[in-house]
């Protein structure tokens, strides 16, 4: 969603923490040990991979943090809004200074370096379908990613990218349920979430996990699927770190969403919003979205 004052950005960082929470720790694992057997296939040359859809970089972020990636790595984070790529560029170098990484400027890039560990970084405000290149990559991550767009599709596209044998790791993949709690107005709230998922149908896949899965299946190795829910709630009457501005942007997202389909009269999408944002004041609001995390790799021999 592009804005021009920075709140998706806010967004994104702020959803960083329920990310955090809702990634599948057996999925990330097996992540790592695969990302290890591709280093050895590499050869001398580095891991290369890439990340699309992908934000402001906080994939890259936990990866390196979790120790998942190997130790010399070609990363490109490619998103076609230029916004999250130059937040990408600008906030990337203090976190590898605070996490010990050396960090060189090359051209555009980064270089990022720390004991043993090598990664160069890159960055392309592009479409991802046309920045990817056929049997160019040994791992294609996206995050939160292909419930954009027709799943089979996308994912067809994307992993036309990938070597013989290489893998791609599609987490926090949107299947297919929004749960707000406490109810503002039982049948108003399932009516607006049946149309939100209707929405996102419009072009994109409201169940997206399942079928990313069951494709896959069909065509590649799954090597690990497991849930990724958002589960975001107060403690003791308050949201930890910036959850409550996370909480107030998938509330305006639903609302604006419906506003433009013009199913709803503006007055009851508007107050539909502001009793949610009362409960997020008084620290009331419940939020669960299910999802999945889903890791596989595509033949040796194509």
């Amino acid at each position: 969603m592009p804005d021009s004052d920075g709140r998706f950005q806010r967004y994104l960082a702020a959803k960083r923490t329920v990310d955090d929470r809702a990634l599948d720790r057996g999925v990330l694992d097996r992540l790592a040990a695969t990302a290890t057997r591709l280093d050895g296939e590499s050869g001398e040359r580095a891991l290369r991979v890439l990340d699309v859809g992908a934000g402001t970089g906080a994939t890259l972020e936990r990866l390196v943090e979790r120790d998942v990636l190997p130790a010399a790595v070609e990363y490109t984070l490619v998103d076609r809004q230029a916004a999250n790529v130059d937040a990408a560029r600008e906030r990337l170098p203090q976190w590898a200074a605070d996490t010990g990484h050396d960090v060189i400027e090359i051209g555009d890039g980064l270089r990022l370096e720390a004991d043993e560990r090598r990664i160069e970084v890159g960055f392309a405000a592009a479409d991802a379908f046309e920045y990817v290149e056929t049997d160019a990559w040994d791992l294609l991550v996206g995050q939160a990613f292909l419930d954009l767009f027709d799943t089979r599709q996308a994912f067809d596209a994307l992993r036309g990218g990938l070597r013989p044998g290489g893998c791609w790791y599609f987490p926090i993949t949107f299947d297919g349920g929004t749960v707000l709690r406490p109810t503002v107005d039982a049948d108003l709230d399932a009516r607006i979430e049946r149309a939100f998922h209707a929405h996102i149908d419009d072009g994109g896949d409201s169940h997206a996990g399942r079928h990313l899965l069951a494709h896959a299946s069909e065509i590649d190795t799954v090597l690990a699927a497991g849930g990724s829910d958002w589960v975001v709630h107060p403690r003791s009457g308050e949201y930890p770190d910036d959850e409550a501005f996370f909480l107030r942007y998938i509330v305006d997202t639903i609302a604006g969403a419906l506003d433009e389909t013009g199913q709803f009269c503006q007055a009851t999408l508007a107050g539909w919003a502001a009793a949610r944002h009362r409960q997020i004041d008084r620290g009331e609001l419940v939020y669960v979205a299910h999802q999945l995390d889903v890791l596989g790799r595509v033949p040796s021999e194509r």
